[in-house]
């Protein structure tokens, strides 16, 4: 017998038994107990909870946060699945999103989802970040959404790997600066060496480090960097400390020198790069801090058995390079059948239609206008 539930304002204690119970190892680091339990922590507006249950036991389920805004001179309320809709509490990000259960059940949860968000009176539901084998696809085709792809990127690495044989797969002009980098950096400094943090101590010392090194890359840019935001700094600080073999927090060295920290998530048999701290203090034309870095933590987790370098989303150059494949993440509205969601149905429908035409008509490469 199918039943379903919604639940207000869940908190962490609802979550864990209900994680426990459908006991799913979801691909997202973002989706685990312990970053969940940390973001918990810190989040300072609530979520929501949809559940679809089999024979009295959770079979399905997904967080909703909730916000509003103003549009055409209405006000829709908008669902965000696994976000709270506050962009404060939601800066410490999420990628690979999506619900949590068994595949074979997604396409009638959010089916249900859909409904119950009607019921709630929501308009839209968004999706941050998915990817076609984590959602159903017939939502990600579909005209009367509005989607939006992204990209990101990432590197197989295998046992044997070393820096030198990531750079020689690379460009003939990417080689060329790297080996000189490289060549570089160990003859004003000495070796290379990449540090993992293994007491408490040490994980809390390399996250302050990494912290001044990123307020200062990135403080005064547009978005300003997220260690000046309480909620993404907790979070990301009680994830560390909870939880080492999940995440780690590494120190790259050439003899003395510091060339950086990297903030990491390690899940199955791939590690996700989340943050650094690169020092730019020996950043020239000939040396790359933040490459070499990136190379020293390939080749680091390639000897630990790991298959993957995963860069997560952001065009970034420097990923670009050291990638060898790339994910593509959608990031989708999907209207409910409220009456503004039917509007925003139709007004989906009309714009998406106009550029499938818009693309059809234009003349193929090759073709002649008589």
């Amino acid at each position: 017998m199918e039943e379903r539930q919604w639940l207000t304002n869940v908190t962490w204690e609802q979550l864990s038994t209900v994680l426990h119970e459908v006991n799913c190892d979801n691909f997202s680091p973002f989706l685990s107990e312990g970053f969940l339990k940390a973001w918990f922590s810190q989040k300072t507006f609530p979520v929501h909870m949809f559940l679809l249950y089999e024979q009295s036991t959770v079979s399905h389920f997904a967080l909703i946060g909730e916000s509003f805004k103003k549009k055409y001179g209405l006000t829709f309320k908008l669902a965000h699945i696994n976000q709270t809709g506050c962009s404060d509490n939601d800066q410490v990000w999420i990628e690979y999103n999506t619900s949590f259960g068994l595949p074979e059940n997604q396409n009638r949860f959010f089916d249900l989802l859909l409904k119950e968000l009607k019921s709630q009176n929501f308009d839209i539901l968004n999706v941050s970040m998915t990817c076609e084998f984590l959602f159903p696809k017939k939502y990600l085709n579909d005209l009367r959404n509005d989607a939006h792809i992204s990209y990101g990127f990432r590197r197989s690495l295998s046992p044997e790997l070393n820096i030198e044989q990531l750079i020689s797969r690379l460009s003939a002009n990417s080689r060329s600066k790297l080996r000189r980098s490289i060549k570089e950096v160990h003859l004003r400094f000495g070796p290379i060496k990449v540090t993992i943090a293994e007491c408490l101590e040490q994980k809390l010392l390399f996250l302050e480090q990494l912290e001044i090194l990123h307020i200062k890359r990135w403080g005064d840019s547009t978005f300003g960097s997220g260690f000046e935001n309480k909620v993404f700094k907790g979070t990301l600080k009680n994830f560390l400390i909870s939880n080492g073999k999940l995440c780690e927090i590494a120190k790259v060295t050439a003899g003395d020198a510091l060339l950086g920290y990297t903030l990491n998530f390690v899940k199955k048999d791939a590690v996700f790069f989340y943050c650094s701290g690169v020092n730019l203090e020996f950043a020239s034309k000939h040396i790359k801090p933040g490459y070499i870095l990136h190379l020293a933590l390939m080749e680091y987790y390639a000897q630990q058995g790991l298959s993957w370098y995963d860069f997560m989303g952001g065009a970034s150059q420097y990923k670009q390079t050291l990638s060898n494949d790339t994910v593509v993440f959608h990031s989708l509205q999907i209207p409910t059948m409220t009456f503004k969601g039917v509007l925003t149905r139709l007004r989906n429908y009309l714009a998406n239609a106009a550029v499938t035409l818009a693309k059809h008509a234009r003349p193929s490469q090759g073709s002649h206008l008589l």
